[in-house]
């Protein structure tokens, strides 16, 4: 069994994510109902993979739970049952040096191709949308009040845009990340209000999990990323109607090539990310 390593990284994405990776990790072993203490706050993890990839540690956590259907926890219950901090708090604990999230989002611009056209945004900016939700973790933080300036690691930016190119499919380095928060999408006048509030930035995203990820993270001085896939545009751009079923039929086009680029990231690990 390996026991030696000289990094972890992290990948949160989609409930078949690890699957995908079996194949490719040695000694994989699934840690179900974790119980996560930090501070007098409590939450729990309710599925995560470890395993190793020659010198690399590698840690999958399906962001939603392990059951494929549904959703164990949607971002609202994530949010209400402290998931967001029980995942990063666990990573914290774990060592981990770099963090890949995944997400499906909408786009505010309709020059961003949808994900089922194999191109993803890998932003290098951070903004609050109307709902986002508040995360913390207080005195037991690292770094109290993170630097924003740059919120995504350029490290890892460029690593995911490798990983995007090497598996055939189309990477766009600039765009604003925006937390809208859980658990509805967005009204047509949210969407007007989030485009005046945000309409000098290029390739504006909206999105429900990646914002809590990438504070939590900061605050314990984890390098993250996150690689997008448009699923939809935004309510009111188009006449169609943001539903669910949308966002999954353009994501069961794109779950391959994501999970091609999860496995790109993971082989190539060893050499972009220090050890």
């Amino acid at each position: 069994m390996t026991t030696k390593y000289a990094r972890t990284i992290a990948l949160i994405g989609g409930t078949g994510m690890a699957q995908g990776l079996f194949d490719v990790l040695e000694d994989f072993r699934n840690y179900e109902h974790v119980p996560v203490e930090f501070g007098g706050e409590k939450g729990e993890v309710l599925f995560y993979t470890e395993g190793f990839y020659e010198d690399t540690r590698v840690i999958v956590i399906p962001r939603h739970g392990p059951t494929l259907e549904l959703p164990d926890r949607s971002p609202a219950v994530l949010v209400n049952e402290k998931g967001y901090e029980a995942h990063i708090w666990l990573l914290h604990t774990l060592g981990v040096d770099a963090v890949y999230a995944f997400n499906a989002v909408g786009s505010l611009d309709l020059n961003v191709p949808l994900a089922s056209e194999l191109t993803f945004l890998v932003p290098n900016d951070y903004g609050r949308g109307l709902g986002a939700t508040t995360h913390s973790f207080g005195k037991l933080a690292k770094v109290i009040h993170p630097s924003m300036i740059e919120p995504f690691s350029p490290m890892l930016r460029q690593h995911a845009i490798e990983a995007i190119e090497a598996v055939g499919a189309k990477a766009m380095g600039e765009g604003l990340y925006i937390y809208s928060g859980p658990d509805q999408f967005e009204t047509n006048a949210e969407i007007r209000a989030t485009r005046h509030l945000y309409a000098e930035e290029k390739n504006r995203v909206v999105g429900m999990t990646a914002g809590a990820e990438l504070v939590l993270c900061k605050q314990m001085a984890i390098p993250y990323v996150v690689i997008c896939s448009n699923s939809n545009y935004a309510q009111g751009l188009v006449s169609k109607s943001v539903e669910h079923e949308l966002v999954l039929d353009v994501m069961k086009v794109a779950a391959p090539t994501l999970t091609e680029i999860a496995r790109q990231i993971v082989k190539t690990a060893n050499t972009k990310i220090n050890a």
